[in-house]
Formats: C-alpha cells, structure tokens, sequence
C-alpha cells in the first residue's frame, strides 16, 4: 500500500509529458509521437546551423559526438522504459523520455551555434 502513493507520481510525471486533451492511452502515445516528431525536426534542422558553424575537422567532431549522443539518448530511454516493462505504460514512457532527451541535446546544440556565431564575431577571429 505504501508503493500507491510512488506509482501514483510517477504516473504523473510520466504523463506530464503528454497534451492535456488526451483522454485514453492510445491518445497519448499519438500525440507523444507528434511531439517527438516535431522534436527530431528541429534537432535535424539546429544540427545543420551547427555543422555550418565548424570547419571540416570540427564537422567530423560533431558528427561523431551526435552519433554517440543518439546512442547514449537510445540507451538512456530504453532503460526508462524498463522500468514499466510489460505494462501499457513502458511505451510511453520511452517516447517521453526521447521528446525530453531530444530537447535537451537541441538545447544544447542552440548554445553551441550561437557561442560559435559570437566568437566569429570578435575582432580576433576576422
């Protein structure tokens, strides 16, 4: 009985993730594969602004520190996942965690580009 209260937040920390109008399981997982394809659209698209930023070395960098980033974001929500395996909510659970992983790493490749952007900037680096 003591688990009740656990689950009950960790159901809803797990459903935050989802849009308020969703009313049955299948509405969530829907609209969490919406977010995360919106999400994988603007990671692609803040991907690009920074390999623009970089020379032909530092794209190679880049490109093998988001390959390994797409490995750990796997890794790190199948193991989220695990968590409710065998229940409706395991599912969910991994798309949230990829919609916020995803986010995170955009967020972070935002920060990147633009500290690139303002270094080009400066009068040492014309």
């Amino acid at each position: 009985m003591k688990l009740l209260p656990v689950l009950f937040l960790a159901v809803s920390i797990i459903l935050s993730g989802s849009l308020c109008n969703a009313q049955t399981m299948l509405d969530m997982k829907d609209e969490a594969g919406m977010k995360y394809k919106q999400a994988d659209a603007e990671i692609n698209r803040i991907y690009k602004m920074a390999r623009d930023t970089c020379n032909s070395a530092g794209k190679e960098r880049l490109k093998k520190a988001q390959l390994a980033w797409i490995k750990y974001r796997d890794l790190c929500c199948e193991a989220e996942a695990l968590f409710y395996e065998g229940g409706s909510m395991s599912g969910l659970a991994y798309s949230n965690c990829m919609i916020d992983v995803t986010k995170e790493r955009t967020n972070h490749l935002k920060l990147f580009t633009i500290s690139r952007l303002e270094y080009r900037m400066l009068p040492v680096y014309q």
